[in-house]
Protein backbone atom coordinates (compact mmCIF):
# COMPACT_ATOMS: atom_id res chain seq x y z
CA UNK A 1 0.00 0.00 0.00
CA UNK A 2 2.89 2.52 0.60
CA UNK A 3 4.45 1.54 -2.67
CA UNK A 4 0.65 2.16 -4.07
CA UNK A 5 1.10 5.87 -2.44
CA UNK A 6 4.14 6.63 -3.08
CA UNK A 7 3.84 5.60 -7.58
CA UNK A 8 0.10 6.09 -8.06
CA UNK A 9 0.33 9.92 -9.21
CA UNK A 10 3.65 9.47 -10.99
CA UNK A 11 2.41 7.14 -13.19
CA UNK A 12 -0.86 8.56 -13.91
CA UNK A 13 0.13 12.05 -14.44
CA UNK A 14 3.07 10.18 -17.09
CA UNK A 15 0.12 8.34 -18.68
CA UNK A 16 -2.42 11.25 -19.04
CA UNK A 17 0.73 13.62 -20.40
CA UNK A 18 1.90 11.64 -23.12
CA UNK A 19 -1.83 10.96 -24.19
CA UNK A 20 -2.88 14.75 -23.73
CA UNK A 21 0.22 16.08 -25.39
CA UNK A 22 -0.43 14.09 -28.87
CA UNK A 23 -3.70 15.81 -29.33
CA UNK A 24 -1.06 18.91 -30.14
CA UNK A 25 2.16 17.79 -30.31
CA UNK A 26 1.68 17.74 -34.27
CA UNK A 27 0.98 20.89 -34.84
CA UNK A 28 4.45 22.04 -34.93
CA UNK A 29 5.73 19.20 -37.41
CA UNK A 30 2.98 20.40 -39.62
CA UNK A 31 5.28 22.04 -42.34
CA UNK A 32 7.55 19.09 -42.21
CA UNK A 33 5.15 16.84 -42.62
CA UNK A 34 3.20 18.56 -45.69
CA UNK A 35 7.06 18.08 -47.09
CA UNK A 36 7.29 14.93 -46.45
CA UNK A 37 3.88 13.44 -47.83
CA UNK A 38 3.16 16.61 -50.24
CA UNK A 39 -0.30 17.39 -48.13
CA UNK A 40 -1.98 20.61 -48.22
CA UNK A 41 -2.56 21.94 -44.73
CA UNK A 42 -5.78 21.19 -44.39
CA UNK A 43 -5.52 17.24 -45.28
CA UNK A 44 -3.09 17.16 -42.70
CA UNK A 45 -5.52 18.86 -39.99
CA UNK A 46 -7.15 15.57 -39.92
CA UNK A 47 -4.30 14.02 -38.66
CA UNK A 48 -5.17 15.99 -35.77
CA UNK A 49 -8.64 15.46 -36.06
CA UNK A 50 -8.68 11.91 -36.44
CA UNK A 51 -7.08 11.68 -32.70
CA UNK A 52 -9.49 14.08 -30.90
CA UNK A 53 -12.55 12.39 -32.79
CA UNK A 54 -11.51 9.05 -31.70
CA UNK A 55 -10.22 10.27 -28.34
CA UNK A 56 -13.53 12.17 -27.67
CA UNK A 57 -15.90 9.67 -28.70
CA UNK A 58 -14.71 6.46 -27.12
CA UNK A 59 -13.88 8.10 -23.65
CA UNK A 60 -16.94 7.15 -21.54
CA UNK A 61 -17.56 3.74 -23.53
CA UNK A 62 -14.12 3.06 -22.38
CA UNK A 63 -15.01 4.15 -18.77
CA UNK A 64 -17.30 1.23 -18.56
CA UNK A 65 -15.40 -1.41 -20.25
CA UNK A 66 -12.67 -0.74 -17.69
CA UNK A 67 -15.40 -1.32 -14.88
CA UNK A 68 -16.28 -4.99 -16.74
CA UNK A 69 -12.27 -5.89 -17.00
CA UNK A 70 -10.25 -4.12 -14.11
CA UNK A 71 -9.26 -0.39 -13.85
CA UNK A 72 -5.75 -1.27 -13.78
CA UNK A 73 -5.26 -4.20 -16.52
CA UNK A 74 -7.43 -1.94 -18.67
CA UNK A 75 -4.62 1.47 -18.00
CA UNK A 76 -1.78 -1.16 -18.55
CA UNK A 77 -3.28 -2.37 -22.22
CA UNK A 78 -4.34 0.62 -23.17
CA UNK A 79 -0.73 1.84 -22.53
CA UNK A 80 0.48 -0.45 -24.75
CA UNK A 81 -1.64 0.48 -27.57
CA UNK A 82 -0.89 3.83 -27.36
CA UNK A 83 2.88 2.98 -28.05
CA UNK A 84 2.12 0.60 -31.05
CA UNK A 85 0.40 4.30 -32.51
CA UNK A 86 3.17 6.20 -31.29
CA UNK A 87 5.50 3.14 -33.35
CA UNK A 88 2.94 3.38 -36.17
CA UNK A 89 3.02 7.30 -36.50
CA UNK A 90 6.88 7.02 -35.92
CA UNK A 91 6.97 4.83 -39.04
CA UNK A 92 4.17 6.67 -41.55
CA UNK A 93 5.30 6.61 -44.99
CA UNK A 94 2.59 9.10 -45.85
CA UNK A 95 -0.91 10.47 -45.11
CA UNK A 96 -3.20 7.42 -45.11
CA UNK A 97 -0.72 5.24 -42.59
CA UNK A 98 -0.37 8.29 -40.53
CA UNK A 99 -4.44 8.49 -39.96
CA UNK A 100 -4.52 5.23 -38.93
CA UNK A 101 -1.63 5.20 -36.50
CA UNK A 102 -3.05 8.26 -34.91
CA UNK A 103 -6.53 6.84 -34.64
CA UNK A 104 -4.93 3.77 -32.96
CA UNK A 105 -3.02 6.25 -30.26
CA UNK A 106 -6.22 7.68 -30.00
CA UNK A 107 -7.65 4.17 -28.73
CA UNK A 108 -5.27 3.77 -26.05
CA UNK A 109 -5.54 7.24 -24.96
CA UNK A 110 -9.19 6.87 -24.34
CA UNK A 111 -8.59 4.05 -22.32
CA UNK A 112 -6.23 5.85 -20.05
CA UNK A 113 -7.43 9.14 -19.58
CA UNK A 114 -11.00 8.65 -17.89
CA UNK A 115 -9.96 5.56 -15.95
CA UNK A 116 -6.71 7.20 -14.54
CA UNK A 117 -9.08 10.23 -13.25
CA UNK A 118 -11.49 7.15 -11.42
CA UNK A 119 -8.05 5.30 -10.42
CA UNK A 120 -6.98 9.15 -8.68
CA UNK A 121 -9.96 9.67 -7.16
CA UNK A 122 -10.04 6.05 -5.61
CA UNK A 123 -6.47 6.57 -3.95
CA UNK A 124 -7.43 9.89 -2.58
CA UNK A 125 -9.03 11.03 0.41
CA UNK A 126 -12.23 13.21 0.24
CA UNK A 127 -10.14 16.29 2.04
CA UNK A 128 -7.07 16.02 -1.10
CA UNK A 129 -9.25 15.10 -4.16
CA UNK A 130 -9.58 19.07 -5.41
CA UNK A 131 -5.60 18.36 -5.24
CA UNK A 132 -5.77 15.34 -6.93
CA UNK A 133 -8.27 16.69 -10.24
CA UNK A 134 -6.37 19.43 -10.14
CA UNK A 135 -3.04 17.74 -10.56
CA UNK A 136 -4.07 15.07 -13.17
CA UNK A 137 -6.26 17.90 -14.93
CA UNK A 138 -3.26 20.48 -14.80
CA UNK A 139 -1.15 17.71 -16.35
CA UNK A 140 -3.22 17.65 -19.04
CA UNK A 141 -3.66 21.19 -19.95
CA UNK A 142 -0.18 21.41 -19.54
CA UNK A 143 0.59 18.86 -21.92
CA UNK A 144 -1.56 20.27 -24.65
CA UNK A 145 0.10 23.67 -24.63
CA UNK A 146 3.51 21.71 -23.70
CA UNK A 147 3.05 19.60 -26.77
CA UNK A 148 4.16 22.33 -29.60
CA UNK A 149 7.16 23.28 -27.98
CA UNK A 150 8.75 19.61 -26.97
CA UNK A 151 8.05 18.73 -30.82
CA UNK A 152 9.52 21.35 -32.16
CA UNK A 153 12.86 20.64 -30.17
CA UNK A 154 12.10 16.84 -30.95
CA UNK A 155 11.87 17.48 -34.79
CA UNK A 156 15.34 20.58 -34.93
CA UNK A 157 17.33 17.93 -33.50
CA UNK A 158 16.42 14.65 -34.20
CA UNK A 159 13.60 14.96 -37.25
CA UNK A 160 9.70 14.67 -37.07
CA UNK A 161 9.49 11.08 -36.81
CA UNK A 162 10.82 10.81 -33.27
CA UNK A 163 8.12 13.13 -31.86
CA UNK A 164 6.12 9.94 -32.23
CA UNK A 165 8.71 7.59 -31.23
CA UNK A 166 10.07 9.49 -28.20
CA UNK A 167 6.74 8.12 -26.19
CA UNK A 168 7.79 4.50 -26.42
CA UNK A 169 10.70 4.52 -23.86
CA UNK A 170 8.47 6.78 -21.90
CA UNK A 171 5.79 4.23 -22.31
CA UNK A 172 7.86 1.64 -21.27
CA UNK A 173 8.67 3.59 -17.92
CA UNK A 174 5.19 3.94 -17.07
CA UNK A 175 4.72 0.07 -17.59
CA UNK A 176 7.54 -0.66 -15.25
CA UNK A 177 6.67 1.68 -12.64
CA UNK A 178 2.57 0.42 -12.76
CA UNK A 179 3.83 -3.14 -11.82
CA UNK A 180 4.86 -0.82 -8.47
CA UNK A 181 1.81 1.20 -8.23
CA UNK A 182 -1.29 -1.30 -9.07
CA UNK A 183 -1.88 -4.90 -9.02
CA UNK A 184 -3.30 -6.38 -12.33
CA UNK A 185 -5.18 -9.48 -10.24
CA UNK A 186 -7.81 -9.93 -8.40
CA UNK A 187 -9.35 -6.65 -9.44
CA UNK A 188 -13.12 -5.52 -8.63
CA UNK A 189 -15.29 -5.58 -11.71
CA UNK A 190 -18.97 -4.20 -12.60
CA UNK A 191 -20.68 -6.68 -15.56
CA UNK A 192 -21.93 -2.47 -16.48
CA UNK A 193 -23.72 -2.57 -20.05
CA UNK A 194 -21.67 -0.25 -22.26
CA UNK A 195 -23.76 2.23 -24.74
CA UNK A 196 -21.69 1.78 -28.23
CA UNK A 197 -24.31 3.04 -30.27
CA UNK A 198 -23.64 6.06 -28.06
CA UNK A 199 -19.84 6.43 -28.94
CA UNK A 200 -20.47 5.59 -32.84
CA UNK A 201 -23.47 8.74 -32.96
CA UNK A 202 -20.96 10.79 -31.58
CA UNK A 203 -18.00 10.00 -33.26
CA UNK A 204 -19.72 10.33 -36.57
CA UNK A 205 -21.49 13.62 -35.53
CA UNK A 206 -17.85 14.93 -34.30
CA UNK A 207 -16.92 13.57 -38.15
CA UNK A 208 -19.34 15.07 -39.99
CA UNK A 209 -19.11 18.54 -37.93
CA UNK A 210 -15.42 18.60 -38.65
CA UNK A 211 -15.62 18.04 -42.40
CA UNK A 212 -18.12 20.32 -43.21
CA UNK A 213 -16.27 23.13 -41.12
CA UNK A 214 -13.06 22.06 -42.61
CA UNK A 215 -14.19 21.81 -46.10
CA UNK A 216 -17.09 24.44 -46.05
CA UNK A 217 -14.89 27.09 -47.75
CA UNK A 218 -13.29 25.00 -50.35
CA UNK A 219 -16.39 23.33 -51.41
CA UNK A 220 -18.87 26.16 -50.92
CA UNK A 221 -21.05 26.63 -47.68
CA UNK A 222 -24.40 26.12 -49.57
CA UNK A 223 -22.67 23.71 -51.70
CA UNK A 224 -25.17 20.16 -51.37
CA UNK A 225 -22.61 18.34 -49.20
CA UNK A 226 -21.50 21.07 -47.06
CA UNK A 227 -25.25 21.47 -46.04
CA UNK A 228 -25.29 17.32 -46.00
CA UNK A 229 -22.55 17.40 -43.25
CA UNK A 230 -23.61 19.78 -41.31
CA UNK A 231 -27.30 19.22 -41.12
CA UNK A 232 -26.49 15.40 -41.13
CA UNK A 233 -24.41 16.67 -37.68
CA UNK A 234 -27.32 18.28 -36.41
CA UNK A 235 -29.56 15.30 -36.83
CA UNK A 236 -27.07 13.08 -35.52
CA UNK A 237 -26.95 15.15 -32.35
CA UNK A 238 -30.59 15.05 -31.87
CA UNK A 239 -30.53 11.40 -32.48
CA UNK A 240 -27.76 10.59 -29.71
CA UNK A 241 -29.69 12.84 -26.86
CA UNK A 242 -33.05 10.63 -27.71
CA UNK A 243 -30.75 7.58 -27.44
CA UNK A 244 -29.11 8.78 -24.64
CA UNK A 245 -32.42 9.63 -22.77
CA UNK A 246 -33.50 6.11 -23.36
CA UNK A 247 -30.50 4.53 -22.27
CA UNK A 248 -30.51 2.80 -18.91
CA UNK A 249 -26.61 3.12 -19.20
CA UNK A 250 -26.23 5.79 -21.34
CA UNK A 251 -22.97 6.79 -22.51
CA UNK A 252 -23.52 10.38 -21.04
CA UNK A 253 -25.86 10.77 -18.34
CA UNK A 254 -28.14 13.36 -18.82
CA UNK A 255 -29.51 14.22 -15.59
CA UNK A 256 -26.11 16.11 -14.76
CA UNK A 257 -26.77 18.86 -16.81
CA UNK A 258 -29.58 19.60 -13.96
CA UNK A 259 -26.79 20.76 -12.05
CA UNK A 260 -26.16 24.52 -13.06
CA UNK A 261 -22.02 23.95 -12.14
CA UNK A 262 -22.10 21.36 -14.06
CA UNK A 263 -23.76 23.05 -17.32
CA UNK A 264 -20.98 26.12 -16.91
CA UNK A 265 -18.33 24.02 -16.39
CA UNK A 266 -19.33 21.95 -19.25
CA UNK A 267 -19.11 25.57 -21.67
CA UNK A 268 -16.52 26.95 -19.58
CA UNK A 269 -14.19 23.38 -20.29
CA UNK A 270 -15.33 23.62 -24.00
CA UNK A 271 -14.69 27.16 -24.62
CA UNK A 272 -11.20 27.33 -22.67
CA UNK A 273 -9.79 24.34 -24.77
CA UNK A 274 -11.20 25.92 -27.95
CA UNK A 275 -9.34 29.11 -27.42
CA UNK A 276 -6.05 26.96 -26.26
CA UNK A 277 -6.30 24.69 -29.17
CA UNK A 278 -6.97 28.00 -31.64
CA UNK A 279 -3.28 29.31 -30.18
CA UNK A 280 -1.52 25.49 -30.43
CA UNK A 281 -3.02 24.86 -34.37
CA UNK A 282 -1.86 28.09 -36.01
CA UNK A 283 1.10 29.83 -34.63
CA UNK A 284 3.79 27.40 -35.03
CA UNK A 285 2.58 27.09 -38.71
CA UNK A 286 2.65 30.84 -38.63
CA UNK A 287 6.43 31.37 -36.96
CA UNK A 288 7.59 28.40 -39.38
CA UNK A 289 5.69 29.11 -42.91
CA UNK A 290 5.48 32.14 -43.12
CA UNK A 291 8.12 33.71 -40.50
CA UNK A 292 10.11 31.63 -41.72
CA UNK A 293 12.06 30.47 -37.93
CA UNK A 294 13.18 26.71 -37.49
CA UNK A 295 10.75 24.28 -35.37
CA UNK A 296 13.21 24.61 -32.70
CA UNK A 297 12.65 28.44 -32.24
CA UNK A 298 9.24 28.65 -32.74
CA UNK A 299 9.06 25.71 -29.80
CA UNK A 300 11.01 28.07 -27.10
CA UNK A 301 8.48 31.45 -28.28
CA UNK A 302 5.68 28.93 -27.49
CA UNK A 303 7.33 27.31 -23.97
CA UNK A 304 6.36 30.05 -21.89
CA UNK A 305 3.10 29.53 -22.64
CA UNK A 306 3.10 25.75 -21.68
CA UNK A 307 4.56 26.82 -18.13
CA UNK A 308 1.70 29.79 -17.99
CA UNK A 309 -0.70 27.16 -17.97
CA UNK A 310 1.26 24.72 -15.77
CA UNK A 311 1.83 27.93 -13.00
CA UNK A 312 -1.59 29.09 -13.27
CA UNK A 313 -3.42 25.69 -12.68
CA UNK A 314 -1.62 25.25 -9.90
CA UNK A 315 -1.80 28.28 -8.10
CA UNK A 316 -5.84 28.78 -9.02
CA UNK A 317 -5.89 25.40 -7.29
CA UNK A 318 -4.64 26.60 -4.23
CA UNK A 319 -7.02 29.86 -4.06
CA UNK A 320 -10.18 28.74 -5.30
CA UNK A 321 -11.94 27.88 -1.89
CA UNK A 322 -10.54 31.52 -0.78
CA UNK A 323 -11.85 33.37 -4.18
CA UNK A 324 -15.21 33.58 -5.47
CA UNK A 325 -15.67 30.80 -8.50
CA UNK A 326 -17.42 33.59 -10.40
CA UNK A 327 -14.24 36.17 -10.31
CA UNK A 328 -11.85 33.43 -11.21
CA UNK A 329 -14.23 32.20 -14.60
CA UNK A 330 -14.40 36.03 -15.40
CA UNK A 331 -11.13 37.20 -15.04
CA UNK A 332 -9.91 33.43 -16.65
CA UNK A 333 -11.85 34.40 -20.22
CA UNK A 334 -11.04 38.45 -19.84
CA UNK A 335 -7.44 37.28 -19.46
CA UNK A 336 -7.78 35.07 -22.64
CA UNK A 337 -9.47 37.84 -24.17
CA UNK A 338 -6.73 39.97 -23.96
CA UNK A 339 -4.14 37.24 -25.11
CA UNK A 340 -6.05 37.19 -28.41
CA UNK A 341 -6.23 40.75 -28.89
CA UNK A 342 -2.18 40.46 -28.43
CA UNK A 343 -1.75 38.47 -31.18
CA UNK A 344 -4.36 39.60 -33.20
CA UNK A 345 -2.05 43.15 -33.41
CA UNK A 346 0.86 41.05 -32.96
CA UNK A 347 3.95 42.81 -34.04
CA UNK A 348 6.61 40.64 -35.71
CA UNK A 349 9.36 43.24 -36.11
CA UNK A 350 9.70 43.09 -32.04
CA UNK A 351 11.74 40.11 -31.53
CA UNK A 352 8.40 38.48 -30.66
CA UNK A 353 8.15 40.16 -26.93
CA UNK A 354 4.43 40.66 -27.84
CA UNK A 355 3.84 36.97 -28.83
CA UNK A 356 5.84 35.68 -25.45
CA UNK A 357 3.42 38.17 -23.48
CA UNK A 358 -0.04 36.86 -25.07
CA UNK A 359 1.43 33.32 -24.68
CA UNK A 360 2.31 34.22 -21.01
CA UNK A 361 -1.43 35.56 -20.46
CA UNK A 362 -3.37 33.16 -22.29
CA UNK A 363 -1.69 29.88 -20.18
CA UNK A 364 -3.21 32.34 -17.36
CA UNK A 365 -6.47 32.63 -18.30
CA UNK A 366 -6.50 28.76 -18.89
CA UNK A 367 -5.50 27.79 -16.19
CA UNK A 368 -7.77 30.30 -14.37
CA UNK A 369 -10.43 28.71 -15.77
CA UNK A 370 -9.74 24.91 -16.69
CA UNK A 371 -9.02 24.49 -12.93
CA UNK A 372 -12.20 26.14 -12.07
CA UNK A 373 -13.89 24.53 -14.36
CA UNK A 374 -12.27 21.15 -13.38
CA UNK A 375 -13.19 20.98 -9.62
CA UNK A 376 -16.83 22.63 -10.29
CA UNK A 377 -17.59 20.18 -13.11
CA UNK A 378 -17.50 17.16 -9.61
CA UNK A 379 -17.94 19.37 -6.88
CA UNK A 380 -21.81 18.30 -6.92
CA UNK A 381 -21.94 14.44 -7.13
CA UNK A 382 -20.51 11.49 -5.52
CA UNK A 383 -20.13 7.88 -6.04
CA UNK A 384 -21.16 6.24 -9.81
CA UNK A 385 -21.83 10.34 -10.93
CA UNK A 386 -18.97 11.85 -9.59
CA UNK A 387 -17.26 9.24 -12.31
CA UNK A 388 -19.70 10.22 -14.89
CA UNK A 389 -19.16 13.96 -14.46
CA UNK A 390 -15.28 13.65 -14.68
CA UNK A 391 -16.01 11.32 -17.64
CA UNK A 392 -18.19 13.93 -19.73
CA UNK A 393 -15.67 16.73 -18.56
CA UNK A 394 -12.99 15.10 -20.40
CA UNK A 395 -15.21 14.65 -23.49
CA UNK A 396 -16.06 17.89 -23.48
CA UNK A 397 -12.55 18.87 -23.38
CA UNK A 398 -11.60 17.55 -26.16
CA UNK A 399 -15.02 18.55 -28.22
CA UNK A 400 -13.28 21.65 -27.33
CA UNK A 401 -10.14 21.07 -29.09
CA UNK A 402 -12.01 19.21 -31.91
CA UNK A 403 -14.04 22.63 -32.43
CA UNK A 404 -10.54 24.85 -32.82
CA UNK A 405 -8.75 22.25 -35.19
CA UNK A 406 -11.80 22.50 -37.40
CA UNK A 407 -13.16 26.73 -37.05
CA UNK A 408 -9.11 27.79 -37.00
CA UNK A 409 -8.33 25.77 -39.84
CA UNK A 410 -11.47 26.51 -42.13
CA UNK A 411 -10.92 29.98 -41.26
CA UNK A 412 -7.14 30.24 -41.80
CA UNK A 413 -8.14 28.10 -45.10
CA UNK A 414 -10.63 30.84 -46.27
CA UNK A 415 -8.31 33.48 -45.60
CA UNK A 416 -5.23 32.50 -47.37
CA UNK A 417 -7.04 31.75 -50.29
CA UNK A 418 -8.06 35.50 -49.46
CA UNK A 419 -4.39 36.57 -49.38
CA UNK A 420 -3.17 34.85 -52.25
CA UNK A 421 -6.16 36.04 -54.47
CA UNK A 422 -4.89 39.90 -53.20
CA UNK A 423 -1.51 39.11 -53.78
CA UNK A 424 -2.05 38.21 -57.38
CA UNK A 425 -3.89 40.99 -58.03
CA UNK A 426 -0.93 42.86 -56.81
CA UNK A 427 1.19 40.88 -58.84
CA UNK A 428 -0.33 41.62 -62.21
CA UNK A 429 -0.63 45.10 -61.40
CA UNK A 430 3.09 45.00 -60.96
CA UNK A 431 3.78 42.84 -63.58
CA UNK A 432 2.11 45.54 -66.17
CA UNK A 433 4.22 48.40 -65.33
CA UNK A 434 7.23 46.66 -66.39
CA UNK A 435 9.18 47.78 -70.10
CA UNK A 436 8.76 43.76 -70.78
CA UNK A 437 7.14 42.10 -73.51
CA UNK A 438 3.68 40.82 -73.79
CA UNK A 439 4.80 37.20 -73.82
CA UNK A 440 7.15 38.08 -70.94
CA UNK A 441 4.44 39.59 -68.83
CA UNK A 442 2.28 36.47 -69.52
CA UNK A 443 4.51 34.06 -69.17
CA UNK A 444 5.18 35.85 -65.48
CA UNK A 445 2.06 36.15 -64.57
CA UNK A 446 1.50 32.45 -65.30
CA UNK A 447 4.37 31.36 -63.24
CA UNK A 448 3.22 33.70 -60.00
CA UNK A 449 0.01 32.29 -60.27
CA UNK A 450 1.60 28.59 -59.88
CA UNK A 451 3.74 29.86 -57.53
CA UNK A 452 0.57 30.68 -55.70
CA UNK A 453 -1.24 27.46 -55.90
CA UNK A 454 -3.28 25.97 -52.76
CA UNK A 455 -0.51 24.07 -51.39
CA UNK A 456 2.63 26.61 -51.53
CA UNK A 457 2.78 29.18 -48.34
CA UNK A 458 5.56 31.49 -49.67
CA UNK A 459 7.40 32.15 -52.55
CA UNK A 460 10.87 30.24 -52.90
CA UNK A 461 13.60 32.16 -51.28
CA UNK A 462 15.67 32.42 -54.53
CA UNK A 463 13.64 33.11 -57.13
CA UNK A 464 14.86 30.36 -59.27
CA UNK A 465 11.07 29.00 -60.44
CA UNK A 466 11.28 32.03 -62.77
CA UNK A 467 15.36 31.62 -64.22
CA UNK A 468 13.37 31.09 -67.68
CA UNK A 469 12.10 34.56 -67.98
CA UNK A 470 14.91 36.16 -69.65
CA UNK A 471 14.71 38.98 -72.11
CA UNK A 472 14.08 37.91 -75.66
CA UNK A 473 17.65 38.83 -77.26
CA UNK A 474 18.00 35.58 -79.45
CA UNK A 475 20.78 34.96 -81.79
CA UNK A 476 19.55 36.32 -84.70
CA UNK A 477 18.11 39.30 -83.25
CA UNK A 478 22.02 39.92 -82.18
CA UNK A 479 23.06 39.59 -85.61
CA UNK A 480 20.64 41.45 -86.66
CA UNK A 481 21.65 44.19 -84.24
CA UNK A 482 25.39 43.35 -85.23
CA UNK A 483 24.83 43.97 -88.95
CA UNK A 484 22.70 47.16 -88.59
CA UNK A 485 25.72 48.70 -86.08
CA UNK A 486 27.99 47.66 -88.64
CA UNK A 487 26.81 49.39 -91.36
CA UNK A 488 25.90 52.51 -89.10
CA UNK A 489 29.89 52.89 -88.57
CA UNK A 490 30.78 52.17 -92.34
CA UNK A 491 29.00 55.14 -92.82
CA UNK A 492 30.05 57.20 -90.51
CA UNK A 493 33.73 56.37 -91.15
CA UNK A 494 32.74 56.53 -94.89
CA UNK A 495 31.67 60.49 -94.30
CA UNK A 496 34.31 61.11 -92.01
CA UNK A 497 37.05 60.52 -94.38
CA UNK A 498 35.25 61.16 -97.39
CA UNK A 499 35.83 57.33 -98.39
CA UNK A 500 33.24 55.67 -100.33
CA UNK A 501 32.34 52.38 -98.41
CA UNK A 502 33.77 49.76 -100.74
CA UNK A 503 37.27 52.23 -100.55
CA UNK A 504 37.61 51.73 -97.03
CA UNK A 505 40.83 49.07 -96.33
CA UNK A 506 39.50 45.49 -95.51
CA UNK A 507 41.69 45.86 -91.92
CA UNK A 508 39.47 48.65 -91.24
CA UNK A 509 36.17 47.05 -91.36
CA UNK A 510 37.34 43.43 -89.79
CA UNK A 511 38.27 46.71 -86.75
CA UNK A 512 35.36 48.13 -86.82
CA UNK A 513 33.39 44.80 -86.79
CA UNK A 514 34.76 43.84 -83.84
CA UNK A 515 34.39 46.91 -82.36
CA UNK A 516 30.94 46.90 -83.07
CA UNK A 517 30.11 43.37 -81.17
CA UNK A 518 32.27 43.87 -78.54
CA UNK A 519 29.52 47.11 -78.00
CA UNK A 520 26.78 45.25 -78.83
CA UNK A 521 27.48 42.36 -76.24
CA UNK A 522 28.19 45.09 -74.07
CA UNK A 523 24.58 46.73 -74.43
CA UNK A 524 22.73 43.07 -74.08
CA UNK A 525 24.98 42.27 -70.92
CA UNK A 526 23.70 45.57 -69.87
CA UNK A 527 20.13 44.98 -71.13
CA UNK A 528 20.09 41.66 -69.30
CA UNK A 529 22.05 42.84 -66.22
CA UNK A 530 18.68 45.78 -65.99
CA UNK A 531 16.69 43.12 -66.74
CA UNK A 532 17.54 40.61 -63.47
CA UNK A 533 17.12 43.74 -61.44
CA UNK A 534 13.90 44.42 -62.52
CA UNK A 535 12.72 40.72 -62.22
CA UNK A 536 14.17 40.35 -58.87
CA UNK A 537 12.77 43.84 -57.79
CA UNK A 538 9.52 42.27 -58.82
CA UNK A 539 9.84 38.93 -57.32
CA UNK A 540 10.91 40.39 -54.07
CA UNK A 541 8.12 42.91 -53.76
CA UNK A 542 5.49 40.41 -54.58
CA UNK A 543 7.12 37.88 -51.81
CA UNK A 544 7.12 40.63 -49.30
CA UNK A 545 3.23 41.78 -50.26
CA UNK A 546 2.77 37.50 -49.36
CA UNK A 547 4.14 37.72 -46.10
CA UNK A 548 2.35 40.80 -45.42
CA UNK A 549 -0.84 38.56 -46.68
CA UNK A 550 -0.31 35.62 -45.01
CA UNK A 551 0.43 37.42 -41.70
CA UNK A 552 -3.18 39.19 -42.09
CA UNK A 553 -5.01 35.93 -42.86
CA UNK A 554 -3.74 34.44 -39.45
CA UNK A 555 -3.63 37.17 -37.42
CA UNK A 556 -7.31 38.43 -38.14
CA UNK A 557 -8.20 35.03 -36.83
CA UNK A 558 -7.14 36.07 -33.57
CA UNK A 559 -9.05 39.58 -34.04
CA UNK A 560 -12.24 38.15 -35.18
CA UNK A 561 -12.20 35.33 -32.35
CA UNK A 562 -10.88 38.14 -29.54
CA UNK A 563 -15.20 38.92 -29.60
CA UNK A 564 -15.80 35.23 -29.15
CA UNK A 565 -13.62 35.13 -25.55
CA UNK A 566 -15.68 38.09 -24.52
CA UNK A 567 -18.67 36.98 -25.56
CA UNK A 568 -17.31 33.68 -23.28
CA UNK A 569 -18.17 35.51 -19.79
CA UNK A 570 -22.01 35.03 -20.64
CA UNK A 571 -21.61 31.84 -19.09
CA UNK A 572 -21.20 33.02 -15.56
CA UNK A 573 -24.30 33.84 -14.95
CA UNK A 574 -24.97 29.74 -15.28
CA UNK A 575 -23.21 28.77 -12.12
CA UNK A 576 -24.75 28.59 -9.02
CA UNK A 577 -21.28 27.92 -7.04
CA UNK A 578 -22.97 26.59 -4.26
CA UNK A 579 -23.13 22.08 -3.81
CA UNK A 580 -26.08 20.66 -5.04
CA UNK A 581 -27.68 17.80 -3.27
CA UNK A 582 -26.41 14.30 -4.37
CA UNK A 583 -28.67 13.96 -8.32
Amino acid sequence: MNKQKKYFLPVLLLGNLLCMMDTSIMTIILPKLQSAFNESLTSLSWALNIYTIFFAALIIPFGGLAERIGRNKFVFGSLIVFGIGSLLSGLAPDLKWMLLARAIQSIGAAGIIPTSMVIGLEHSTQANRNKIVAALAGVQGLAVALGPAIGGVIAEFWGWRWVFLINLPLVVLDLLLFFRAFSLKHELTNKTSIDWLGAVLSMTMLFCLSLGLIQGNKWGWQSLPIILLLGGAALLLIGFLFWEKSQKNPMIDLTLFKSRNFNGASLALVLCNYFLGGMAVLIPTFLTRVQGESELKAALLITPYSLAVMFSVIATSLVIKRINNKLLISLGFLTIALSYYLLGNLKVTDNYHQLIIADIILGIGYGLVAATANILAVADFHGSKLTASQSVANVLRQVGMVLAIAIFTAALSANISTAKKHTFNYAKQQIQILHFSSKQKNLLTAKIKKRLAPNNTQLEQNGQQFKTVRPQISKTAQQKLVKQAYQQQLELFSQKNKLLPTKIPKIVKVQIKQTVEKNVKSAIRQQEQHFKQQLAQLIHRIKTKLKQQLTAAFLNIYSTMFWGALLALLIVPIFKFEHQKEL
